[in-house]
C-alpha cells in the first residue's frame, strides 16, 4: 500500500524532524500564528478568516471536513423567522427575559445578513423554497404583525434578497395544493408563504471553504486528531495524530472550533471546569409525500413548541426535526427508532390522510447541534457568540459556541476580531474568496472527479469522495450504486490492494446503513 505523505514532510513552512523513542516521527514547524481545531463550518470560516487578514494557521479536523454536525443539519439559510417568533412572545415575557429577546433579535438580524451574503456570494450552493405556514386558531397572529415581522427581517439585509411573503386568506389557504388533508383545515385562518433557502449540498460548503483558505495559504489536515495541548512559554505546544504517526506543533493561539466537542478539547487544554457548550440532537426522516407537496416547504409547531418542518428534498422530503438532548457520542449521530416512530406520530397527527408507516422511510439522519450553555449551567441559551478564555487561565485560547451554517462567515469574522484584540498576524492581508477552481464532474463518478478529490482536496476514504467531494453520495440510494466504481477509481491514488478495496466497499455500505438507518429493500 503507497502510504500518505509523511506528517514531518515539508510544506511552505520550514520545519525541523525529530523522531519520538517508539519509532514514530513528528515534526516542530516554525510556530504558527493560530492553530484552528475542527473541520465543521465554523472552523472552516474562522481559518478562512485568519488566513486572510494574514495569520499563518494550520485546520486540523480529527476526521473529514464536513462530516459532523455541519452535515446533519436542516440545510436551510433560515431568515431568521423562528428568532424573531421566540423574541416577540408577550411583554411580560420580554421583561422576565430581556437578555433572551435582544439575543434572539440579534440572531434575526445575523440570520438574514448571512443569507443575503452567501445568495449573492455562492448562487449555485443554493436555491430558493416556496415555505407555507398555516395559520390555526392556536397560532394565528394579525396580519399586521406578520407584515411587521417581515418588514423587519427585510429592513436587517436591506432588502437584498427577497422574502416574498404572501399572506393567504382562509379560503385560501383552504384551497392550497400543499395543505390538503390537514388536520384542521376547515377551521384554518389562512396562511403565510415566503421564500427561504436550501443549501444544495452543505458538505460541500464546509469542503469549498477549506479549499479557498488553502488556496490562500492556509494549511490543513484531516484525519488527524489533537491529542494534547499545552503551554510553552508564550506559546502552546499541540500533539497531533494521524495514521502515520504523532506530530507537534507550536502556535501563538489556538482557536477551538470542534462543535459539540468544545469542551473536551478545552479540558485537554488543563481546563475541564471550563464549560461553555451543551449537545442538542435533531433528528430527520426521508420519505415520500403526495405530488401536491412536490417542492414546497411547510412549516409549523408541535404541541411542545418546537418548530417542525416538511423540508423538500428533490422528489422527497425529509420530515423533523425531532430534538432530544445529547452529547457528541457516535449514537447522537444515529436516528433510534424510537425518534423516527415520534417524528411518523406527529406527521400523521397533522396529514392523518398520508398514513405513513415505518416502511414508508427511506432513510433517516441524526446530528448534535452545538449550543451554547446557558449561564447557569442548565440547558442552552439562544447565544452564538465567540469567547476568549485568556482572562480565564488560558491565554490566547478562543472558542465558538452555537455555530450556526447560515451565519457562519459572520462566525469567522468574529472570531478573527477576537484574536487581532490579542495578536497582530505576521503576514500581510489576503483576498478572503479567492476566485473558484473549476471542478470536474461533481456529480458524476469519473476518473477526473476521483483524481481531483483525491490528489487536490484531500479525500481519503470513499465517504470523503462520495458525500462531501461529490453529490452522488445525496442521491435516494445514499451513493451505493456507485461504491464499487469509486473504489476502482481511487485504489491506484491511495494504493489500495484488492483486499483493503473490498475492505473499504464495506465499511460505506456498513456506515451508509448504520448512519442512515437506510431502508435497502
Amino acid at each position: 500500500m503507497t502510504p500518505r505523505p509523511k506528517l514531518c514532510e515539508r510544506s511552505h513552512m520550514e520545519r525541523e524532524c525529530h523522531c519520538c523513542g517508539d519509532g514514530r516521527e513528528w515534526s516542530v514547524t516554525e510556530i504558527y500564528d493560530t492553530v484552528v481545531i475542527g473541520g465543521g463550518i465554523i472552523a472552516a470560516a474562522a481559518g478562512q478568516h485568519l488566513t486572510a487578514a494574514g495569520y499563518r494557521t494550520l485546520l486540523v479536523e480529527r476526521g473529514d471536513y464536513g462530516a459532523g454536525t455541519s452535515s446533519k443539519t436542516s440545510r436551510l439559510q433560515h431568515c431568521g423567522l423562528g428568532y424573531l417568533s421566540a423574541a416577540s412572545g408577550s411583554i411580560a415575557a420580554f421583561l422576565a427575559h430581556p437578555r433572551s429577546a435582544i439575543e434572539c433579535v440579534s440572531l434575526m438580524r445575523r440570520s438574514m445578513q448571512g443569507r443575503a451574503e452567501f445568495v449573492r456570494l455562492a448562487p449555485e450552493r443554493v436555491k430558493p423554497v416556496t415555505f407555507i405556514i398555516p395559520l390555526t386558531p392556536e397560532n394565528a397572529i394579525p396580519r399586521w404583525r406578520a407584515r411587521l415581522a417581515f418588514r423587519l427581517m427585510a429592513a436587517s439585509d436591506g432588502g437584498k434578497v427577497p422574502l416574498n411573503l404572501r399572506i393567504l386568506s382562509a379560503e385560501e389557504a383552504r384551497a392550497h395544493p400543499a395543505l390538503q388533508g390537514m388536520v384542521g383545515l376547515k377551521s384554518i385562518r389562512g396562511a403565510m408563504s415566503f421564500t427561504e433557502y436550501q443549501y444544495h449540498w452543505p458538505e460541500r460548503i464546509v469542503v469549498d471553504t477549506v479549499m479557498k483558505a488553502r488556496a490562500n495559504g492556509m494549511e490543513a489536515l484531516n484525519h488527524t486528531a489533537v491529542r494534547g495541548l499545552a503551554r510553552e512559554g508564550d506559546l502552546w505546544r499541540v500533539t497531533l495524530t494521524a495514521a502515520e504517526g504523532s506530530r507537534d506543533v507550536l502556535a501563538r493561539a489556538v482557536v477551538n472550533c470542534a462543535g459539540v466537542w468544545i469542551d473536551e478539547i478545552t479540558a485537554l487544554a488543563g481546563a475541564p471546569h471550563i464549560r461553555r457548550n451543551t449537545g442538542e440532537k435533531g433528528t430527520n426522516i426521508v420519505v415520500r409525500l403526495p405530488e401536491s407537496l412536490r417542492g414546497v416547504g411547510f412549516e409549523t409547531m408541535t404541541a411542545a413548541g418546537a418548530p417542525f418542518y416538511l423540508i423538500p428534498w428533490g422528489e422527497l422530503h425529509y420530515v423533523g426535526p425531532w430534538d432530544s438532548a445529547s452529547d457528541g457520542r457516535p449514537e447522537g449521530f444515529r436516528a433510534t427508532e424510537a425518534e423516527i416512530a415520534a417524528i411518523l406520530d406527529q406527521l400523521g397527527r397533522l396529514f392523518p390522510s398520508f398514513g405513513l408507516k415505518r416502511e414508508d422511510v427511506l432513510y433517516a439522519w441524526a446530528g448534535v447541534r452545538p449550543r451554547s450553555l446557558a449561564r447557569d449551567g442548565k440547558g442552552s441559551a439562544p447565544v452564538v457568540r465567540e469567547h476568549d478564555l485568556t482572562d480565564e487561565g488560558l491565554p490566547n485560547f478562543f472558542i465558538f459556541t452555537g455555530g450556526l451554517l447560515m451565519t457562519h462567515r459572520d462566525a469567522g469574522r468574529r472570531l478573527t476580531r477576537a484574536v487581532a484584540r490579542r495578536l497582530k498576524p505576521s503576514g500581510p492581508p489576503r483576498q478572503l474568496d479567492a476566485p473558484s477552481l473549476h471542478l470536474p464532474d461533481m456529480d458524476q463518478v469519473t476518473e477526473a472527479s476521483v483524481a481531483h478529490a483525491v490528489l487536490n482536496e484531500q479525500a481519503r476514504t470513499l465517504s470523503d469522495i462520495l458525500r462531501r467531494r461529490l453529490s452522488v453520495g445525496w442521491e435516494p440510494d445514499l451513493g451505493l450504486r456507485h461504491v464499487e466504481r469509486a473504489a476502482k477509481l481511487t485504489a491506484p491514488h491511495l494504493g489500495w490492494t484488492p483486499d483493503e478495496m473490498a475492505a473499504k466497499i464495506a465499511d460505506f455500505i456498513d456506515e451508509t446503513t448504520t448512519e442512515f438507518n437506510l431502508r435497502t429493500s
